[in-house]
């Protein structure tokens, strides 16, 4: 089971419905006659209030474009741009919230505003994200966290190490969800930053919820939920109640979880997030469903299921058609929980398909190339600094020469020589310095190159194997339900050819070549360190070097999830790595 938790724009807008800070704001604004101060403020208060009063942040945002169209101040636009689109997004009208964080993305670009573009990007993949578009809002996320790292603004930074979080949670990648969280929340607690805390501790609450690791997570959504009234934020207050909801129902406590779900659909009536209504709705039609309720259960499946088809939230509504299928079939009804399991299934297969997890493992290689590639030019940003000072001191030595040879007229002759030699000296630092742009230059043509031929044959090993797998599993299936078994000699020949290629070496060869092409020596490095492991073992490593999941890495190694679980673990204990020590870090090491 699952429950849709939004805790993204804990850190994208840094503080909720805080009475005292909006007075403030609002005594500030009655005080001050400089326009841009006003815009300021203004925007400040309209990112205090939108949870507690958005038709306030409406009229906010309304009053910065005025003034800023009327002053001609292009940074109070985009700001204007895109607290609408915060407005518009909490009124669950995502199109008008992303044609407005559009336009704040275009001021913003014109008028080489990087925190604009920055927000407006980062905005934009919150949405996706709501919408179930898991690729895109990565997308989105990393080409944000990429500016504001340049900026070196650490808390929007640390906001967006949570939302890839969200997105990897999502997907059912917990530990790697697990560790962008604990990224995020190191930040936070070195800036002091109480709300977001309050935000982490409930991403983290439901890595515990997926790990049935029920004390710990009660302990991490009450603790969020104490901040959260502390702060009276109705968004985070939802968000909590709907999170105990769903320990208490998976501890089996369903009077409790019943509880939790009302009070988050109460605090709900007045606030109007519907994302967050549609997850207590399926919450309660789960609740309704264990206990036998079934009239109850159908009646809160279908006011999910509604909500969620007018809001374009794919991952709630695809629970809720999971949810009437189960309680239609319980009431004898077949027909209909054919019909939704079919829309279930459909759902679920355009949600998690093999593309967009590949995307997502490829869009991870292409950010730590971008930052690569920000390495690159931070280096050559040196380079400039040393050719500046040289320079210098060049014209500074000419100068003096300049001068010595208006002091002493026979030394003419040697001052036109040491002239001539410089210029020749200068041409040849030109020419060294265009030969190691076009190095740098090919630098970054070969490796775009080798990625993308690692990601492209990645993506054909998997989808070889994918197909080869159903055949034989469709194959040995018509011979089950047929009169023909296995030693009739074409299906028995049909099936050793599939196993046969399963385990050509060939393929993985080639996914060796590429691979080293991009981590060059890694495999030597490796074996090196450890000499014990075997072949399979450090195919393995090569899997989880590229952060593939379980179910991708059970493809190409033609073994159940599980089998790749257990060779994960037996892989730990060969390299000798503690209970705490990441896998994926130790081999990014390498």
């Amino acid at each position: 089971m699952r429950i849709t938790l939004y805790l993204l724009l804990i850190i994208t807008f840094p503080v909720f419905g805080q009475s005292q800070r909006a007075d403030s704001l609002e005594n500030l604004l009655n005080k001050t006659t400089v326009d841009t101060t006003k815009i300021d403020l203004l925007v400040e208060l309209a990112m205090e209030v939108w949870s507690s009063a958005p038709e306030k942040t409406l009229a906010s945002a309304e009053k910065v474009l005025a003034i800023s169209k009327k002053i001609d101040y292009p940074k109070g636009e985009a700001a204007g741009e895109h607290v609408l689109g915060v407005y518009y997004w909490q009124k669950n009208n995502y199109p008008e919230a992303l044609a407005h964080y559009s336009k704040s993305e275009e001021i913003s670009r014109k008028n080489d505003y990087k925190t604009g573009i920055g927000k407006a990007i980062f905005s934009a993949g919150i949405i996706y994200g709501e919408q179930g578009n898991y690729s895109q809002a990565l997308e989105n996320y990393l080409r944000a966290l990429a500016i504001f790292q340049e900026l070196k603004d650490e808390k929007r930074s640390a906001g967006i190490l949570n939302s890839i979080g969200n997105v990897h949670k999502n997907q059912k990648n917990y530990d790697v969800a697990l560790d962008f969280y604990q990224k995020a929340q190191q930040i936070w607690s070195r800036l002091g930053d109480q709300k977001s805390i309050a935000g982490s501790y409930n991403n983290i609450a439901t890595i515990y919820i997926k790990k049935k690791n029920f004390g710990p997570a009660l302990e991490s959504a009450k603790k969020g939920l104490a901040l959260f009234e502390q702060m009276k934020d109705s968004n985070g207050q939802i968000i909590c109640h709907n999170n105990l909801g769903e320990i208490y129902f998976q501890k089996g406590e369903y009077a409790s979880a019943n509880a939790e779900y009302e009070k988050a659909l109460e605090i709900n009536k007045e606030f109007q997030r519907k994302p967050l209504m549609v997850s207590s709705y399926n919450g309660l039609g789960h609740v309704y469903s264990k206990t036998n309720q079934y009239p109850k259960a159908l009646s809160s499946y279908h006011l999910a299921e509604d909500l969620a088809k007018t809001n374009g939230i794919r991952p709630a509504l695809q629970v809720a058609y999971e949810g009437l299928a189960t309680v239609y079939g319980k009431t004898g009804s077949f027909a209909n929980a054919f019909h939704y399991q079919e829309l279930a299934t459909t759902l679920k297969d355009s949600l998690f398909n093999e593309e967009n997890t590949i995307k997502m493992t490829n869009l991870r290689v292409h950010y730590e190339n971008e930052r690569k590639e920000t390495e690159i030019k931070l280096l050559q940003q040196e380079k400039d600094l040393g050719y500046a000072t040289r320079n210098t001191i060049v014209i500074g030595l000419a100068a003096v020469l300049v001068l010595v040879a208006l002091a002493f007229n026979r030394q003419r002759l040697k001052v036109r020589k040491d002239k001539e030699l410089h210029a020749a000296q200068q041409t040849l630092a030109d020419i060294e310095r265009e030969s190691s742009l076009e190095k740098e230059q090919h630098l970054r043509t070969e490796l775009e190159l080798r990625n993308k031929a690692l990601t492209t044959h990645t993506l054909n090993l998997i989808q070889k194997n994918s197909i080869l797998e159903d055949i034989r599993q469709t194959v040995s299936l018509a011979l089950k339900s047929g009169q023909r078994d296995e030693n009739t000699p074409l299906f028995s020949k049909l099936i050793n050819l599939i196993d046969y290629s399963f385990n050509l070496d060939k393929d993985w060869d080639e996914f060796k070549t590429y691979f080293e092409g991009v981590h060059p020596d890694f495999f030597t490095k490796l074996k090196k360190s450890n000499p014990e492991l075997s072949a399979g073992e450090l195919r393995l490593c090569a899997l989880v070097r590229l952060n593939l999941n379980l179910k991708e890495s059970a493809t190409l190694l033609s073994i159940s999830p599980d089998s790749v679980k257990t060779a994960r673990h037996r892989l730990r204990k060969k390299l000798k790595m503690g209970e705490d020590d990441n896998l994926l870090d130790y081999l990014m090491a390498i």
